[in-house]
């Protein structure tokens, strides 16, 4: 099926590996030209690499700006953020929730302002936020991620309502439990933390999915190139779960 993403312009952040990563070479796949943003980033076929620090507010200021000089336009824009610490609630302070903060929420809202302005004057695009279950689902560790992607959420909404006008259409994407590297490094510290092994902890995460297992970063990306793709082009304002079935809520 052709999403009809040939010679677009994608901005894709936290793209170095995982989900960003697959999802920018999905989109490159589809024959987009892909700006690939990240503190390394690595540019395969069809990319361009944007060094950038996400926690920097001054190099997120000057990223779509770049891109654009770059390119002479901007049609989708993938904001993915790093993921915040593991930490139970009762060990949280209000120097973590800052930090998530400025490495979440700060960086998306920086990101979507700048690239909706630039889509709004050429008369449309397509942006899409990846947050997480967690925004859906609570999880034992989850407060940050919770928390801040929460928040994310509901710019998600408002975005797509304000910006409909415009031809900008604004969705969001939660992952489930992906096969990462943040993701087996999670499992890792809770087996460290539990006194269990690796395969129990992933065993406990898989349980609650009813496909019993992690999804693949290919297929968070390949829900995603069609959710910012023209094949979408009625699709705003959602909240798409990719989780094998694991949020439990009918709503």
């Amino acid at each position: 099926m052709d999403l009809g993403l040939k010679d677009q312009v994608a901005l894709v952040t936290a793209a170095s590996r995982g989900i960003g990563a697959a999802i920018a070479a999905r989109l490159a796949d589809e024959g987009a030209t892909v700006a690939v943003a990240a503190r390394a980033p690595q540019a395969g076929p069809g990319q361009a690499a944007y060094p950038v620090d996400l926690s920097d507010a001054a190099a997120v200021d000057a990223l779509v700006p770049r891109v654009v000089a770059d390119h002479g336009r901007l049609d989708v824009l993938v904001v993915n953020t790093p993921g915040p610490r593991i930490l139970p609630f009762l060990d949280t302070t209000a120097g973590d929730y800052a930090t998530a903060y400025d490495l979440l929420v700060r960086p998306a809202v920086q990101l979507a302002t700048a690239g909706a302005r630039v889509m709004a004057e050429r008369g449309g695009g397509s942006i899409l936020f990846v947050t997480s279950t967690w925004v859906r689902q609570p999880a034992p560790g989850g407060v940050l991620s919770a928390t801040m992607r929460a928040a994310i959420s509901a710019l998600s909404k408002q975005m797509s309502m304000e910006l409909a006008p415009h031809g900008i259409r604004v969705n969001q994407l939660m992952p489930g439990a992906t096969g990462t590297d943040r993701m087996r490094a999670i499992t890792t510290a809770k087996a460290a933390a539990n006194g269990t092994t690796e395969d129990e902890e992933v065993a406990k995460v898989v349980s609650a999915i009813p496909l019993g297992r992690w999804a693949e970063p290919e297929e968070i990306a390949r829900a995603a190139a069609y959710l910012v793709s023209p094949a979408a082009a009625f699709v705003t304002g959602a909240a798409f779960a990719v989780d094998g079935g694991a949020i439990r809520s009918t709503l």
